[in-house]
């Protein structure tokens, strides 16, 4: 996760387009993450605790490359209108810390369990 978010990072930096840059995806990591221990079936507690696995090094690179943007006003693919809804750079700063230990681990932890679900087998542990 860390190594694509820096890979990004790098990329918008150096002025790549965002339609380059959005390629490194650290979405695509968790998605990969949830198929990968949805279809191990782990019992909810350990799940939950892989979705904030998942989803803190992807915050903390989502808050650096935003506050990279803020400290110098230079555009990047982390503060892109399609990635911001049109919010102010320090909504979206914000909205991010609080999501990212609240509902973001949440949805990750329920598409992970629903993968688990449809794949069925046995549980793991």
């Amino acid at each position: 996760m860390v190594v694509v978010g820096l890979v990004r990072f790098g990329l918008t930096v150096r002025g790549v387009p965002d339609e380059t840059a959005r390629y490194a995806s650290m979405t695509a990591v968790i998605l990969a993450g949830c198929v990968y221990f949805g279809t191990r079936r782990l019992p909810w507690r350990q799940a939950l605790a892989v979705s904030y696995i998942l989803v803190l090094p992807y915050m903390a690179v989502e808050l650096a490359g935003l506050g990279y943007t803020w400290a110098t006003g230079r555009p990047t693919v982390f503060h892109a209108p399609q990635y911001s809804f049109g919010l102010p750079l320090r909504v979206h700063f914000w909205g991010h810390l609080v999501g990212g230990l609240t509902w973001e681990p949440l949805f990750v932890f329920l598409v992970t369990m629903l993968i688990g679900r449809i794949a069925g087998g046995r549980r793991a542990g």
